[in-house]
């Protein structure tokens, strides 16, 4: 324990060194109950830290123990950094908080036009532009920033634009996108040199990579199978300003110190005061689930949650990824502040131990919260379970695929959620997306859909893929749903050929005989053919085989060259909806 601490705790009050020992009885005891590996947990109360300690086993197979300087990943608690940034360059005058996104980065492009010529930074870190989760484009997608950003163009929305409360990580990818295009640093050198350098969170770090070269770092886990588990670490660079930041308590306790200071920190005003207010004040009705009716007017500010709590002001945000869950929660008029960080996947701790500690310090009844929250899972994993055993009933019992399984091998592509590839593996088919660790088993439901199942333990769900068949009776797309607030998406086959050499396509360059009409094929400098018929536009011609092409932007047309026996190409068939042409090489 650092001097510091022992003279913070050396001014308490016996009652408040009463409340400091319950809570870590507390804590020590939710490690089992809640089946937890290890957590860390800091507590500030009027610009003093009252309690930073490690509890339970960073590393479980090696037995090493949870230090106040362990590294947890801290999740989406990562936002309210990205909008401090923001609120660093509005104090600048370099930005401004209600001018559009597209004035700062014009390839910003939504599926909405309106949302995106008018979608401001508020706009984005309150989580109303209309846009749902949409999480599976992003989630351990082996892509750039820049190019997340241009696939926002391909995700519908469901609902109008600034009317609903949508939690939203690309946004704030943007959103961090443009503070590193704004400052012309990048985001994590911003928020390195600009927040974590001044406040000395020297450890802190934007990469699980990077936080496994530290001599002390928490690994992941999880808990199924009534045990707990080690997982993969899951890289979340491309995404960082929504939730890659790595941390210990010692060092965030000194991030709350700085929003308890309203934007001070050890006698620097780092950032305004003003916007510290604005990213505190409520700006959209953010209903969570509510666990008991204390809880008030739940909100979502610029990176935090807010809510009224016992009577008090709360601003707070949680943060899950794979194997952590973390919370950074304050009741600013009290000048109280706590870190909670866990690495448990999907744990009740964080918010279980942060409403405890508020409690003791409110001098408000004990809930029990551990309870109520394992109360509040089990009724969701109850619901799954209902849903499972009704999505059985609509089975249509007794049936079987249209295709031997082979026809359903290929790759499929949707240009936001990126390929599905169909493998057959000894009889099974198996479906890998960028989304998943290794390939899920596709189960024959009806017909053509077959289901598969993502996670595991309570969490786990089904999705649908249901394979379509074109007027050739070519197994043509895949729809899942990916987004259950949405309609399926479609991914269309790819072509098993995805580009012919030029000296290939020259051999169908040519012009053909339509009942006397000229039909020209011609090949463009980049290596595409293009078919024109009289009257009609010239259509780009989409390899599928050697000499099979789709005609692009007209559905269920294709052509296919025919070759002579002396390998020149003699005729080119049509392959239309209402028939097959055959138009003869001039």
């Amino acid at each position: 324990m650092s001097e510091s601490n022992r003279d913070a705790l050396s001014s308490l009050s016996n009652q408040d060194k009463e409340k400091l020992d319950e809570i870590q009885a507390y804590l020590q005891n939710s490690l089992d109950e809640l089946h937890i590996a290890g957590t860390a947990v800091a507590i500030v109360k009027d610009g003093n830290v009252i309690l930073q300690e490690g509890f339970g086993l960073r590393d479980v197979e090696q037995g090493l123990p949870v230090t106040k300087d362990t590294l947890f990943a801290i999740g989406s608690s990562t936002k309210a950094f990205t909008t401090t940034s923001l609120a660093m360059l509005v104090d600048d005058g370099k930005l401004e908080w209600d001018a559009p996104v597209s004035s700062y980065l014009p390839e910003f492009e939504l599926h909405d036009k309106y949302a995106s010529e008018h979608a401001t930074l508020r706009d984005l870190a309150t989580h109303r532009v209309g846009l749902p989760r949409h999480d599976l484009v992003w989630y351990k997608a082996p892509i750039s920033r820049q190019e997340i950003l241009k696939r926002l163009r391909y995700l519908p929305f469901t609902k109008p634009f600034r009317t609903t409360f949508q939690y939203q990580n690309m946004m704030y990818m943007t959103l961090g996108y443009l503070v590193g295009k704004v400052s012309g640093e990048g985001w994590e050198h911003f928020v390195k040199s600009r927040v974590l350098t001044p406040l000395g969170m020297h450890r802190t770090n934007f990469s699980v990579n990077q936080s496994q070269q530290d001599a002390d770092f928490a690994k992941p886990y999880k808990f199924v199978d009534e045990e707990i588990q080690e997982m993969p670490f899951a890289n979340l660079d491309a995404l960082g300003p929504a939730g890659s930041i790595n941390s210990s308590v010692s060092e965030m306790i000194e991030w709350v110190k700085l929003h308890l200071g309203k934007g001070k920190h050890n006698g620097s005003q780092l950032v305004s005061e003003n916007n510290v207010v604005q990213m505190h004040t409520p700006h959209i009705p953010a209903a969570n689930e509510n666990l008991d009716n204390r809880v008030l007017f739940q909100s979502y500010a610029l990176g935090w949650f807010t809510e009224v709590y016992g009577g008090r002001h709360i601003v707070h945000h949680g943060g899950n990824i794979d194997g952590f869950s973390a919370i950074v929660a304050m009741v600013p008029e009290e000048q109280l502040g706590v870190v909670v960080l866990t690495n448990q996947q999907q744990s009740l701790l964080p918010r279980a131990a942060a409403y405890t500690i508020f409690d003791k310090f409110l001098g408000l009844t004990a809930v029990d919260w551990n309870g109520k929250g394992k109360e509040y899972m089990e009724k969701i994993a109850a619901s799954m379970r209902e849903g499972s055993n009704s999505d059985e009933e609509n089975r249509v019992k007794a049936t079987h695929p249209s295709h031997t399984l082979t026809d359903y091998v290929g790759e499929f592509a949707h240009p936001a959620y990126g390929v599905v590839s169909v493998t057959l593996d000894n009889e099974t088919l198996l479906l890998s997306h960028h989304s998943q660790e290794k390939p899920l088993l596709l189960e024959h439901f009806h017909y053509d859909v077959f289901a598969m199942t993502i996670g595991d333990g309570d969490t786990a769900q089904q999705y649908k893929v249901q394979f379509h068949t074109d007027v050739r009776g070519t197994i043509a797309s895949l729809y899942i749903q990916f987004e259950l607030l949405l309609d399926a998406f479609e991914f269309v086959r790819k072509p098993s050929v995805e580009s012919l050499s030029r000296e290939v396509l020259n051999q169908y360059v040519g012009t053909y005989d339509l009942n006397g009409a000229d039909v020209t094929v011609a090949l463009r400098k980049d290596d595409t053919l293009v078919v024109t018929v009289p009257g009609q536009p010239a259509y780009e011609l989409v390899p599928v085989a050697n000499a099979e092409f789709d005609i692009k932007a007209l559905p269920g047309f294709s052509v296919q060259f025919v070759m002579d026996d002396s390998g020149v190409c003699s005729e080119v068939n049509f392959k239309q909806p209402n028939g097959t042409f055959v138009l003869k090489r001039r």
